[in-house]
Parts: structure tokens; sequence; C-alpha cells
């Protein structure tokens, strides 16, 4: 296999777009040397099969994801206000970065696919470990010392709200509001 680490980034952020964008279904070597502007062929020389291709997809995604986590800890570095922390919680799942949105929905694309196929199921593991670590980074930020079982049921809640701010209308009826359902969600969970 090739070693070359840009060419290998590149190939797989393609893919990540491609996911983002059409779903499990676009990805494949041909769609992924187009996407990334490269010669027939160089996807495959890198991941020989498709579950290589998104086997690697995934552990970019997690990759990636604690590239945010590390991120967020810099950033945050102050203590947040309840208020805040809800403010930026909101933020994050209704108006997110065009990045990070897409991001997110190549995220849920794969775990869609790890019902499927087993074989992602460890990459999804580590990227769900690195969603919680994500949320104990910002809840302990706001001064809250959630347990690891808040961090998981919140995480599992914000998941959930994301995935319906991603994929239904904010017009539509029974769209949730982001900002009262993050403070309820929040509320109910770390006020037990």
């Amino acid at each position: 296999m090739p070693t070359n680490p840009e060419r290998r980034a590149q190939i797989l952020d393609a893919a990540l777009d491609i996911l983002a964008d059409t779903g499990v279904g676009g990805v494949t070597h041909r769609q992924v040397d187009d996407r990334a502007g490269l010669p027939a062929g160089t996807t495959s020389n890198y991941f020989r099969t498709r579950l290589a291709l998104l086997e690697a997809t995934a552990a970019r995604t997690v990759d990636l994801h604690w590239q945010h986590v590390d991120a967020l800890q810099t950033v945050i570095g102050q203590p947040l206000t309840r208020d805040g922390l809800v403010a930026l919680l909101t933020r994050m799942i209704s108006d997110p970065d065009e990045q990070f949105r897409r991001r997110t929905l190549a995220r849920f694309e794969l775990f869609m696919e790890g019902t499927r196929r087993e074989e992602l199921q460890p990459f999804l593991k580590n990227l769900q470990a690195a969603a919680m670590k994500s949320a104990s980074v910002i809840l302990e930020a706001a001064g809250f010392t959630p347990s690891p079982e808040q961090v998981g049921e919140l995480s599992r809640l914000l998941n959930g709200l994301a995935f319906s701010s991603l994929t239904i209308s904010p017009d539509a009826p029974g769209a949730a509001d982001p900002l009262g359902t993050t403070d309820r969600l929040l509320r109910a969970i770390l006020e037990t």
C-alpha cells in the first residue's frame, strides 16, 4: 500500500464529502478518485476493497472528531455559564459551520452503515467515545462533573437532536426548538 499520508488524507476527505452528499452508496473507488481529482485507480492503490475504504473513512472520521475535541478544549478554556453552555450546544446542533455539518452527516451515514456491516463497529465505538469526550469537555467547562452515564445519555440525546436538525426542516410541523430542547435535556440529565 502506498504510504503518502497527504494523499491518503485527500482520498479519505473526498470519501467523507461523498458520504455527506450522496451517502454510503456513492463511496466507490472511481467516485473518490473523481472527487479528489486523482488519476483513476489511485484510491484502489491505497484501499484494495470498498470495505477497506469504508473502514479507513470511519477511522478518518474518528481522527477528525478527536481533533475537534482538542480544539474544543483549547477554545473553551474558560468557564461557561449554564446559558453559555446551552447556547454553545444549541449552535453546534442547529447552526453548525458547514464543515461540521458535513462531517456530522458523514458520521450518521457511517453509523447507519454500521448496522449492516459489523466490520465498522470498532471504528464507530471509537467515534462514540470521541463524541462522549467532547460532551464531557463542554460540560466540565460549565462547572458540571457529570458521571459517565450522564455523559453517555446526553451524548445520545444530543445526537438524536442533531440528526433531527439535519434531516427535518425547521419549518416542518413538530420540528424541535433547539434552544428549548437543549435546555430541557441538560436540566433533565444534570439536575437529577
